[in-house]
């Protein structure tokens, strides 16, 4: 099934790693360009230098935003279809080991960028009159997860403001989703397992084996199946799918509405 992305051009946030790049090489399978945005210069030229044309190689720290706006100006230049907001999350821990510097650096890794990249591109969709913006988030949007509490407080925020963009940006044919991934096999979820695991002081493998009894397919998902949901909301075919959280998950999230 071709999903339509070809000939257009999609900004990626971490493309140099896990779900982003899975994403990334996802779109340039279907026949779409990529710009590749993350803090890794040296991955994403290699991803350049591999793909050619099809992977422009932007690097991005999402902490500064002089470096977002440089970023913005880019995407809007190179005209893009749609975006894909991604990039590592806070640092893992617990309310009372958290500064309130842990915090103000997580509103900047976690929302802040997502905002002021919105402002740029947005004006563009609706002169257009198209658009995809896909947030990566996680599940802890509808189901904390223990440890990451500054994660689970301004991932909440980025959904908050993703519906009510969804409502804004509608009626000029753009529309904004959120997937939320569960445990997939990435370096995050292995930061998250070591955590726990130090916490309990006990071995990672039993970690492990208690974050999967949580999910009913036993087994950690992987990149790729997940890219090819991403991209299947990036395409035509998701045309009237706007305003929704999309988790990914193995059907770990409890809630009837997960």
């Amino acid at each position: 099934m071709e999903l339509g992305l070809a000939g257009s051009a999609y900004a990626v946030g971490g493309a140099s790693s896990g779900l982003g790049r899975a994403i990334a090489e996802r779109i340039i399978a279907e026949g779409g360009k990529v710009v590749g945005l993350a803090r890794s210069r040296d991955t994403l030229q290699e991803l350049a230098d591999q793909y050619g044309e099809r992977f422009i190689s932007f690097p991005t720290d999402f902490t500064d935003p002089a470096a977002v706006s440089r970023a913005g100006d880019e995407l809007v230049r190179r005209g893009v279809a749609g975006c894909v907001f991604n990039a590592g999350g806070p640092p893992l821990g617990q309310v009372d080991e958290l500064t309130m510097e842990d915090w103000d650096s997580a509103y900047y890794s976690t929302l802040r960028w997502k905002v002021q990249l919105i402002q740029a591109v947005l004006p563009m969709m609706r002169e257009r009159k198209s658009g995809k913006l896909l947030f990566l988030e996680s599940v802890s949007i509808k189901q904390p997860i223990d440890n990451l509490v500054l994660s689970n407080a301004f991932r909440a925020g980025v959904a908050g403001f993703v519906k009510t963009l969804s409502r804004e940006a509608g009626p000029q044919g753009i529309t904004v989703n959120i997937i939320a991934p569960g445990y997939h096999d990435t370096e995050r979820i292995g930061s998250v397992l070591q955590k726990a695991a130090d916490l309990k002081h006990v071995d990672r493998r039993q970690i492990e084996d208690e974050f999967l009894s949580e999910v009913p397919l036993h087994v950690l998902g992987q990149p790729e199946d997940f890219a090819g949901v991403a991209a299947f909301l990036l395409s035509p075919f998701a045309r009237y799918i706007n305003g929704q959280t999309i988790t990914i998950d193995g059907g770990m999230v409890r809630y009837t509405t997960g």
